[in-house]
């Protein structure tokens, strides 16, 4: 019998003097209770069609989310793959075949090079063309960290360790699986070498304020603008610990020994930065790249590609002159009358402490925008001044 069938008899049973009291209130009980059983039963069969629904959709997002993933990676790994470091010089191929040797290698690297030489690019490309591109690739400036909260930043730290402080992991952690770039490793606090140095020799890590130790699996990649052994002989850096992260060395040497790679690196620069400032196809003059390809560039890629930004942002026509490079490129390479002078010597510091000087100038001061503009940390713009007496 159908549910309609039922719902009749109740509904028979329930009319007054027909069947006995007690029989008539025990059938409206009853049906007053199939209506709220034949209520819930609708109302779960709703909520089972939208949790259907909520399982396709989420089926299908994770479906988007993986594909993405896969792309994000794979444009990753072309993004820095070896053979997108520009250069055509001799140091700078072998430098490239280097890496690609190394790159899906579990050995830790050190990459030596002055400041704006392409560390960091070098660095992500030996980690997004190793098995271990798909986990995270972490970097950490140790030269802009206060020797206080170094250890609390790269170890984590423990609730409670002082008032109101949470538990919170750190830099270490974080790269589990994946790469840790230290950047700057010459200005590592002596305390935080002994406890990377275990790091490296246990393979685990211990939280500041923690009392057990954690499992970490990574590879480290170091990078420095230091002559670390004149480090280790002034008693700076701990030679165990240089000798566990020197097991390849790559130097990238600077852009004045290697003036070949200029004009690419000029036209690479040219074409992102006309993209990205949204103007029209440009190019330089000859005059332009000839002095371009004899400045000294203290401050190497990174101040190239500086000038570059500056050049597409000033200039009014297709050609870009002279015009439109800073008075630091102009000065170096004319006199006032607009002929060639002949070259000065001057060294790499006093290049850097005059690049700063402008930098400050322009900026009117602001160091926020000053180290933005030279790539470096405030801190390390900080550090810098200090040690070139511009230290207010």
């Amino acid at each position: 019998m159908g549910s309609f069938g039922r719902h009749d008899e109740i509904f028979e049973l329930t009319k007054a003097g027909h069947y006995p009291q007690l029989v008539t209130k025990l059938a409206e009980s009853f049906g007053m209770m199939m209506v709220k059983v034949e209520a819930r039963e609708f109302h779960l069969e709703q909520i089972i069609e939208k949790l259907k629904k909520s399982q396709a959709e989420l089926s299908t997002a994770r479906e988007m989310l993986d594909r993405e993933n896969r792309n994000l990676k794979k444009s990753l790994r072309e993004k820095f793959s070896a053979g997108r470091i520009l250069g055509t010089s001799r140091a700078m191929q072998d430098l490239v075949a280097k890496i690609e040797r190394v790159a899906d290698t579990p050995v830790n690297v050190l990459i030596t090079g002055e400041t704006g030489t392409g560390k960091e690019l070098v660095a992500k490309s030996l980690h997004y063309n190793s098995g271990r591109s798909g986990r995270p690739f972490v970097a950490i400036n140790c030269s802009a960290i206060p020797e206080p909260l170094f250890e609390a930043e790269l170890f984590g730290i423990e609730k409670g360790v002082a008032s109101g402080v949470e538990r919170r992991i750190g830099r270490i952690q974080q790269a589990d699986g994946g790469s840790l770039f230290l950047d700057e490793i010459g200005d590592m606090p002596l305390t935080a070498q002994a406890k990377v140095l275990r790091v490296l020799e246990d393979k685990t890590i211990e939280m500041v304020g923690g009392r057990s130790a954690k499992p970490v699996d990574i590879r480290i990649i170091a990078a420095t603008h230091k002559d670390m052994r004149r480090e280790i002989e002034n008693g700076n850096f701990r030679e165990d610990l240089f000798y566990r992260l020197n097991v390849v060395h790559l130097h990238i040497p600077p852009l004045r020994e290697r003036r070949e790679d200029v004009p690419p690196l000029l036209n690479a620069f040219l074409e992102m930065y006309t993209t990205k400032l949204g103007r029209p196809a440009m190019r330089f003059s000859d005059e332009v790249i000839e002095n371009l390809r004899h400045y000294p560039w203290c401050g190497n890629v990174r101040e190239l590609e500086n000038e570059v930004e500056r050049a597409v942002a000033l200039a009014y026509a297709e050609v870009i002159t002279m015009d439109s490079l800073s008075d630091e490129v102009r000065n170096y390479e004319m006199r006032e009358s607009g002929e060639p002078e002949k070259r000065k010597p001057v060294s790499a510091k006093e290049m850097e402490k005059r690049m700063i000087m402008d930098t400050m100038r322009e900026t009117k001061g602001n160091k926020s925008e000053a180290s933005r503009r030279l790539g470096i940390s405030r801190e390390g713009l900080r550090k810098k001044m200090k040690r070139f007496g511009l230290e207010c």
